[in-house]
């Protein structure tokens, strides 16, 4: 007697792929300087449609773009009683310590005209001072967007007291000296398909190929002052896998043309970046 099991298989086949590789240095510099805005053209199309899905499988950043000067600037504003003094400004990568220990020591050279000494010193269970020492009532502060981003969002206002010092605390709770929280790579021709938009609770809302958060996988390492070294403090090349991808819906009747790509980070506009920044992406074509 033939033995017929009641369970049967069903064979299944996976769709069939094709790779869309993107590199940002592919773009002509001469018109294009730079990678968060630019366009890849050419004579003939890159992809002519038979496929119904777009997915952005792994992302690498070639990431060479100072995290000072911020987008808004980097001067510093030093003003005691009423005077402005020039305090320059920092240009490169700074973690927080090499930060504040380079303003402090531009402050602190300006002694003999202000009439005001500035020490850095570390906190016990992190964080770093500055102590202000010089004539009782002097006034003194310190403004910029750097300054906000070390003091948790404000600028620095002070009186020196009775006994010729001040201090001034830097917690490692406010200070982010990131280019950026998370950065969204665009391309409105390979999303304007889908039917299902991206949202966000952000105001400025984007339909997004990838957003890449400035952020390690694992724990910070720390500065002497107990700062954490994020992500952007120093050059880096990574690779993120996306596994799984989002899934653009595809028309398989429309061939994929030119292709204009941004970077736009968390305020909402074109991440700065410098002319040796790139980043290279495989966009993993597929049907049903």
């Amino acid at each position: 007697m033939e033995f017929v099991p009641n369970e049967k298989a069903t064979p299944i086949r996976y769709p069939s792929i094709a790779n869309l590789m993107v590199d940002s240095a592919d773009r002509v510099p001469a018109n294009y300087p730079l990678c968060n805005d630019f366009q890849i053209n050419k004579k003939n199309s890159l992809l002519n449609g038979f496929f119904t899905r777009v997915g952005a499988t792994e992302v690498v950043f070639e990431w060479t773009t100072p995290n000072i000067p911020l987008d808004l600037g980097a001067d510093i504003v030093y003003i005691v009683d009423a005077i402005a003094y020039p305090a320059g400004g920092l240009l490169g990568f700074y973690t927080v310590e090499e930060a504040l220990t380079e303003i402090q020591q531009e402050l602190d050279s300006k002694s003999a005209t202000t009439g005001v000494s500035v020490d850095i010193s570390n906190l016990a269970g992190g964080g770093a001072a500055f102590t202000f020492t010089g004539p009782p009532g002097t006034v003194i502060s310190l403004a910029g967007p750097i300054i906000r981003r070390l003091y948790g969002g404000f600028n620095i206002a002070t009186i020196i007291g009775p006994g010729g010092a001040v201090s001034v605390e830097f917690s490692p709770d406010g200070a982010d000296l990131r280019p950026a929280r998370y950065v969204d790579i665009v391309c409105n021709q390979l999303t304007n398909n889908q039917a299902v938009k991206d949202a966000s609770t952000a105001e400025n809302v984007r339909d997004v190929l990838v957003r890449w958060y400035f952020d390690y996988d694992n724990q910070n390492p720390t500065d002497a002052y107990g700062f954490p070294i994020l992500m952007g403090y120093q050059p880096f090349y990574l690779r993120r896998l996306y596994n799984p991808p989002k899934q653009i819906q595809w028309q398989t009747n429309i061939p994929v043309g030119n292709l204009s790509f941004q970077l736009y980070n968390n305020d909402g506009l074109l991440q700065r970046v410098d002319a040796d920044t790139n980043y290279l992406m495989t966009l993993q074509i597929s049907e049903n």
